[in-house]
């Protein structure tokens, strides 16, 4: 499999220590109690990565979405939203 962009929602909002531990990836609110992590994975291990990661911290995953490709990005030259790398952390 080629990268591909992902949107991980998690239960509650991540505070400042938290979203350290993603800073390869976009973090914003989603709606009035949770948290959409969004970037670019380059393959499933580092997907899994980051989820793993999630499970250790106790944060409670509500969903993952592979994101349609939308072209290439200015921003990071890979295809998709532009966002984090995802890739290499784990």
């Amino acid at each position: 499999m080629t990268g591909a962009n992902y949107e991980i929602v998690v239960r509650g909002r991540l505070g400042g220590a938290l979203a350290r531990w993603f800073d390869d990836l976009e973090l914003r609110p989603a709606g009035p109690d949770a948290t959409l992590l969004s970037g670019w994975f380059a393959d499933q291990a580092a997907l899994q990565g980051v989820l793993r990661r999630l499970g250790d911290l106790g944060l409670e995953l509500s969903s993952v979405r592979c994101l349609p490709e939308r072209g290439l990005t200015a921003r990071n030259g890979r295809p998709g939203r532009p966002g984090g790398t995802g890739a290499g952390r784990g």
